[in-house]
């Protein structure tokens, strides 16, 4: 069976700054401890699991805002995830006079800025991107005018203001085309501004010109990462190639392997390089 190793793949930038931002503030003496992530600084538990090991604490509950995650810390340090984080939250850190670390990704910091921006110049926002996702839910506390679309049904109607549009930076540039049509159609005059990040945007491109003649796909990473399942979509619905998302090289079925003589592998871009190997030496020695 041969293997296709699609490059690039594996941790972004913005990932490599959050986690590195972790590691380095647990082993400055002056920073305060305990260090406490606010969210899954990046969306994969195994990264999650290697930095609880070190001590380090994450704070993460779906029935709890992030305002409300740090009522409860009483002293050290407290790092924003890369997905980036409500005003309000360093408002109330800075009152609690509880130090914080910013690890939002540049990408992201970029996006927000779009959005406060044109918030300013008097347009409505409407901002493509999953409901419940940190970053949403972070760019969406940005301005008053401003709605998240996930679906053509999220479209707002009888908008007076000037609209600009833009997006979470992990999503589809696929994803995005027909939203962004749609809400044209509604309203001519809309800015659009498409802020997938290189990272994504260089990923699912890679796999278009890597998947081709492919019998089998696998992509490595989290269920939670939402530039993962899209690469997954990618590889499914544009290049038609049967796709197995995995999260380690346990996942791997040998009844998916069969009649299999070409596979290629990719991962999101919060998945650990070490993870991602190991499918691949995994794949190569397979014997059917």
């Amino acid at each position: 069976m041969k293997v296709i190793s699609i490059a690039p793949r594996g941790y972004c930038k913005g990932v490599i700054k959050a986690v590195n931002a972790v590691k380095k503030a647990n082993e400055d003496p002056m920073v305060m401890k305990p260090i406490y992530i606010l969210g899954y600084i990046v969306h994969n538990k195994y990264v999650i699991k290697e930095l609880k090991e070190m001590g380090i604490i994450t704070l993460d509950d779906r029935f709890k805002s992030r305002l409300e995650l740090i009522d409860n810390i009483k002293s050290g340090t407290v790092v924003l995830s890369a997905h980036g984080t409500d005003p309000k939250v360093k408002e109330k850190l800075i009152d609690r006079k509880i130090p914080f670390i910013d690890a939002t990704c540049v990408d992201v910091e970029t996006t927000f800025s779009l959005i406060k921006d044109y918030s300013n110049k008097g347009y409505y926002i409407f901002y493509i991107g999953k409901h419940n996702h940190p970053e949403s839910i972070a760019a969406i506390s940005l301005s008053d005018n401003i709605s998240l679309v996930e679906d053509t049904n999220d479209i707002p109607k009888g908008i007076k203001m000037p609209i600009f549009v833009t997006n979470q930076t992990t999503f589809s540039k696929f994803e995005i085309k027909d939203l962004i049509d749609k809400i044209i159609k509604q309203y001519p005059n809309t800015v659009v501004s498409e802020e997938i990040c290189n990272a994504t945007s260089l990923r699912q491109s890679a796999i278009i010109k890597y998947n081709k003649g492919v019998d089998l796909c696998y992509i490595v990473g989290d269920p939670r990462s939402n530039n993962t399942r899209n690469l997954a979509i990618v590889s499914e619905t544009i290049t038609k190639t049967k796709t197995i998302q995995i999260e380690t090289v346990k996942d791997i079925c040998p009844k998916d392997l069969k009649n299999v003589s070409l596979v290629s592998v990719s991962s999101g871009a919060s998945t650990p390089n070490h993870l991602t190997q190991e499918v691949i030496d995994y794949l190569k020695n397979y014997k059917s």
